[in-house]
């Protein structure tokens, strides 16, 4: 894919890869039990570690870096978040990735 300027001011310069991010969400620690739920209803979002503080580690499987900006945008509007820091990002070929998959077969 040619990077155009319009792709890149839709966030769209990928090519074609999966997004992989992780995320530190900070709530506040009456909110954990609700804010979970809501970021998990998301359907390129998991919660695989959180403390009872209000410190989740969020991870996001996106098509683009535009996805990745619109959903940390949406998670900081949950009720009971505090602030939204991206600590990682990568992107993984899906060709790459296919032919990872092929050769554990």
């Amino acid at each position: 894919m040619r990077l155009t300027r319009r792709a890149l001011l839709r966030g769209d310069t990928s090519g074609g890869g999966i997004h992989i991010s992780s995320l530190v969400v900070h709530c506040r620690p009456d909110a954990v039990c609700s804010v979970i739920p809501a970021i998990e209803a998301f359907p390129d979002a998991s919660v695989p570690e959180h403390s009872d503080q209000g410190k989740l580690v969020v991870l996001l499987e996106t098509a683009n870096e535009g996805a990745v900006m619109r959903r940390i945008s949406a998670l900081e509007e949950i009720a009971g978040v505090i602030s939204v820091a991206l600590v990682y990002h990568q992107v993984d070929d899906e060709q790459e990735l296919a032919a990872e998959t092929e050769g554990h077969k």
